[in-house]
């Protein structure tokens, strides 16, 4: 049967059904023929940003998994340091709002990272609710003085959850993105590793 005819007895007979059915009956049937026909939406990828900055400018990087390897998509307008004023010599850059506020390192011109916001005084290194919403972006400036031989043993005192990395090891992570000194930590094991990552997220 030629494909014109086949689509005439198809289309009369959904027009013979939709008398008996009635036409809204049909039309719920016909949309959802459709949507199960329709191809799947391709996952959102794999996105994730980084603070960055010199001695004049402060900006966020945006980075995308792309085949495995994270890729630079994306940077914010440099704000100035010191005035607080975005850099105008230039298009293309991506708006600030686009960065999660939890991952904002940022807080006010001229900032440095917000270290300890509580117990810095006291010697109380405990979790910080709010340097566990920013998932430990920056760590505490006294988790990130500890050199790997303290940290190897203050973190078996800890029970925190996993935190994973992808498309990436934990060390490139960890002095990438939350900012530790690859010579603080050098030596430690790829588990060691891991663990400074998820107390890190978890707030120290």
């Amino acid at each position: 049967m030629k494909r014109r005819r086949f689509l005439f007895w198809v289309g009369l007979g959904l027009f013979e059904l939709g008398e008996v059915l009635r036409v809204d009956r049909l039309d719920r049937l016909a949309a959802a023929v459709m949507e199960s026909t329709e191809p799947a939406a391709a996952p959102a990828p794999a996105v994730h940003w980084r603070a960055a900055s010199n001695d004049a400018w402060q900006w966020y990087e945006r980075e995308t998994l792309v085949d495995g390897r994270w890729t630079l998509t994306g940077v914010t307008t440099p704000i100035n340091r010191e005035s607080g004023k975005p850099y105008d010599g230039q298009k293309g850059y991506l708006d600030e709002s686009v960065v999660p506020s939890e991952l904002r390192v940022w807080d006010h011109p001229g900032a440095e990272f917000d270290d300890d916001v509580e117990g810095a005084e006291t010697g109380d290194h405990l979790p910080d609710p709010r340097r566990r919403a920013r998932h430990g972006r920056p760590p505490s400036r006294w988790l990130r003085s500890l050199n790997a031989e303290e940290l190897r043993v203050w973190l078996p005192t800890t029970d925190v959850p996993e935190a994973g990395v992808e498309g990436m090891s934990y060390w490139e992570h960890l002095t990438r993105d939350h900012y530790f000194n690859p010579s603080k930590i050098e030596g430690l094991t790829e588990d060691e590793q891991a663990k400074l990552h998820a107390v890190a997220h978890w707030g120290y």
